[in-house]
């Protein structure tokens, strides 16, 4: 336990961050200098491979991370499920990479472009490397942080140096795949060089199978929902449509990933507290970092909504500005989901109710799945639909994690007052921003530049001033963690 809480989250926003910048560095000039056909095609390669990337992990990841952080002080228990957990990652991988390929081969829908597939494939198969599972149960967020810039870093610096055409696509593609299977690598070299293999039992690795198939359920539950809905857009929606859902979900996902780092980092901490029957050191914990999560997500997801134009621009230019409203409806998503996941990471997951938390992402990912089917039917399939439907669905599912953690007895301490005054702040951005539209009208890059420069500025100001003159209790509390 001697990593702090605190700097592990510094690592792991930094890490945020960068995942953020490098896209934002590359994205843009990949935008602008692929044809509309050759970018489009690349999404659509990124959507195929995120529907087979499930089937490669098959719940070991967060199954690992949860069962070695249990077990962590035991060198030898580590050791067997490391050996037993990457033997069945192996089998995964190859399995699903042979599915992967059986479909673009045996469907006419990919013959136009079968090169970037097949590049594309090689990220599945090199999935049984991507063992980060290991450093993030022992809280070795600082390794995870390094290598990955390097290889982010590498990846850009190959897009800027070689990309220079509009039919470069086949090289966009091939980057992106030996950024991925590089940064997987040296996870493998590093866990191997503190772990040694040890001899397995088939029969209890096997035996595996069974929970990871529940984890499996429930962390690709997702393919009920933002991966459904690029899926309807992929077959039933304009080509256009998929690209105003991916860049606002990329766009917006990189704020989530920046504000819930705190949340990441404290589930392997909260997975030993729970299992050592510490439940004092457990809810302290639980407070403090979901109400951190909360304080932090509120400004960013408002901030985004109410500057979308100007960031869609920034970020993609004016061929697809008409998807702002897109990335609008995507931050008001994210922000309903956010109690998701502190719901279902911080407390049944590590409490081991996976079981009925599968249970709850199902029957709400029906719902979101009937809605879809709705919507092709009355010809309304569209986007910002799409995000609307699966947003109910997000808000049904924070209704039964409320309802199953008041049945299982679990203290719930996420709602605050304090939590009051952050949102109505956050809430009050939009007014900031109108008045500095009445100034700066967003009809040049310049204009845009500073309307979002001063946005971001004044509102930052705003939030934090208020927060310090009412003495919020979160951040007091942050500044006080230490383990």
């Amino acid at each position: 336990m001697s990593k702090s809480i605190k700097l592990n989250t510094f690592y792991k926003t930094v890490l945020n961050v960068c995942n953020i910048i490098f896209p934002l560095l590359t994205a843009p000039y990949i935008a602008r200098v692929l044809s509309v056909d050759g970018f489009t095609e690349c999404n659509r390669v990124t959507s195929v491979i995120s529907w087979f990337s499930p089937f490669a992990v098959f719940g070991v990841y967060t199954y690992g991370l949860r069962t070695i952080s249990q077990v962590k002080n035991n060198k030898i228990e580590v050791e067997k499920l490391f050996s037993s957990l990457f033997f069945l990652s192996v089998l995964f991988s190859a399995i699903t990479t042979i599915a992967y390929f059986l479909l673009i081969y045996a469907s006419p829908f990919f013959k136009d472009y079968i090169g970037l597939y097949i590049i594309g494939s090689s990220q599945l198969l090199f999935t049984c490397f991507a063992n980060d599972w290991m450093n993030e149960a022992s809280e070795n967020y600082g390794f995870i942080l390094v290598k990955s810039f390097v290889c982010k870093l590498i990846y850009v610096l190959s897009v800027f140096l070689f990309i220079k055409k509009a039919d470069d696509a086949y090289l966009y593609i091939l980057f992106t795949s030996i950024s991925v299977i590089l940064n997987n690598l040296l996870t493998f070299t590093f866990n191997k060089w503190r772990f040694k293999f040890r001899k397995i039992d088939l029969l209890k690795t096997f035996k595996l199978i069974k929970p990871l198939f529940i984890v499996f359920l429930l962390v690709n539950s997702s393919m009920l929902y933002t991966m459904l809905d690029r899926f309807f857009l992929t077959y039933f929606a304009d080509k256009m449509e998929l690209t105003f859902y991916h860049i606002s979900q990329v766009l917006s996902n990189s704020v989530v990933q920046v504000t819930s780092s705190v949340i990441m980092v404290s589930i392997p901490r909260l997975s030993y507290f729970w299992g050592s029957q510490k439940q004092e050191a457990y809810y302290d914990l639980l407070k403090k970092s979901s109400s951190l999560f909360s304080v932090l997500s509120f400004p960013c997801c408002m901030g985004m909504a109410f500057l979308s134009t100007e960031i869609i621009y920034l970020y993609s230019g004016e061929k697809y500005l008409a998807g702002n409203v897109v990335l609008f409806a995507f931050c008001i998503r994210y922000l309903i989901s956010n109690f998701d996941s502190i719901f279902a990471k911080q407390i049944l997951l590590p409490t081991n109710n996976e079981s009925s938390l599968t249970k709850i992402y199902y029957t709400a990912g029906l719902y979101n799945l009937l809605a879809k089917g709705i919507l092709l039917y009355l010809k309304k399939l569209s986007a910002l639909t799409c995000i609307v439907s699966t947003a109910t669905a997000d808000i049904l599912v924070v209704i039964l994690q409320i309802i199953k953690i008041k049945r299982k007895n679990i203290k719930n301490v996420v709602f605050s007052k304090d939590l009051i005054i952050p949102f109505l702040v956050s809430v009050l951005f939009s007014v900031v921003i109108f008045i500095i539209h009445q100034f700066l009208i967003p009809e040049n890059i310049k204009n845009v530049v500073l309307i979002s420069f001063l946005s971001m500025g004044i509102c930052s100001i705003l939030y934090f001033a208020v927060l310090f003159f009412t003495k919020n209790k979160i951040l007091l509390s942050f500044m006080r963690l230490r383990k």
